[in-house]
């Protein structure tokens, strides 16, 4: 049996997308097989300084498992080699995790887990009541914010809490009133931010700084408000009716991520990555979604690709 008859269908397939780029660069004269291997070990330094593993990155990638092993540490008592594929290089370079990719064990930054902790604070969400929350007793979720890292999966945890309850009243879940109104008080007092001052993009990112001229709007009730926001209503949008309208403006619009995040109050970088993750979760689900309407874009075509279009 030959080594192509052993490739699932989605390698031959990305098999053949290589073989055509590397046709179209040869004709070019762009062909670079190789590129300078250091600028991509310092960036894997990186992500495995963050918590990702070389297996980790080479399974969200789609590489190889042992892709990573020439390049750290060298193989057969050869130094780590000097040049990498193009291809390669490309894929490590333009990509950093989100808190999704990380393994449950990975040891992470704990800075957007702390955030979260205290946004809901001000909400009037003590620690021990997120503790319970999430099961856990409150000497050990305490103690597990006290270090600069935390697991991934603890983070993903208060992340899902956070997600769950950054725009719930702890009076509404059984909080007497005076309780969550002193925790809003001290979190106030140790000049904590809000849910509204922490983009979901960059919370975990340790240089970003909160939004702290954001107001906090409560966020309308009731039904369709997605829709009722696309129809021209004054609504103020929620995080799923957010997404929802997203995902419309993309998927059903010409606008250009520019447009949209302006619409939405969002960065297009913003926006944009909010787009890749909505096709990536539909993705995962087997399900496709696309840009259904024509996105014009300026380009000038070379004589040769003039001729291939007429």
């Amino acid at each position: 049996m030959s080594a192509h008859s052993r490739m699932t269908q989605a390698e031959r397939d990305a098999h053949a997308r290589w073989a055509v780029r590397r046709r179209r660069l040869k004709a070019f004269g762009q062909w670079q097989p190789f590129v300078d291997a250091e600028p991509v070990r310092a960036h894997m330094r990186a992500l495995q300084a963050a918590g990702m593993p070389e297996k980790a990155v080479a399974r969200r990638l789609g590489l190889p498992e042992g892709t990573f092993a020439n390049l750290m540490r060298g193989t057969n008592g050869l130094p780590p080699g000097s040049k990498v594929r193009q291809e390669t290089a490309e894929l490590v370079l333009s990509y950093w995790p989100t808190l999704a990719d990380f393994p449950d064990i990975s040891s992470i930054d704990a800075t957007g887990t702390r955030r979260r902790v205290q946004a809901l604070a001000t909400r009037g969400w003590s620690k021990a009541q997120q503790a319970a929350e999430l099961g856990m007793t409150v000497p050990n979720f305490k103690g597990r914010l006290r270090g600069g890292r935390v697991s991934a999966r603890f983070a993903r945890a208060v992340a899902g809490l956070y997600d769950r309850l950054w725009d719930e009243r702890p009076e509404d879940h059984g909080v007497d009133g005076w309780i969550a109104e002193r925790v809003r008080c001290c979190a106030e007092e140790d000049g904590w931010n809000g849910p509204l001052a922490w983009d979901d993009d960059t919370i975990d990112d340790p240089s970003a700084f909160p939004q702290t001229d954001a107001f906090e709007p409560v966020a309308t009730k009731g039904p369709n408000v997605a829709d009722r926001w696309l129809m021209g209503e004054a609504v103020i949008l929620d995080r799923d009716s957010r997404r929802e309208v997203l995902r419309y403006l993309f998927e059903w619009t010409n606008d250009t991520p520019e447009d949209i995040a302006a619409r939405l109050d969002m960065t297009s970088d913003a926006a944009s990555r909010a787009w890749e993750r909505i096709k990536e979760k539909a993705a995962a689900d087997g399900r496709r979604v696309w840009r259904r309407a024509y996105v014009p874009h300026e380009r000038t075509l070379k004589q040769n690709e003039m001729e291939e279009a007429a």
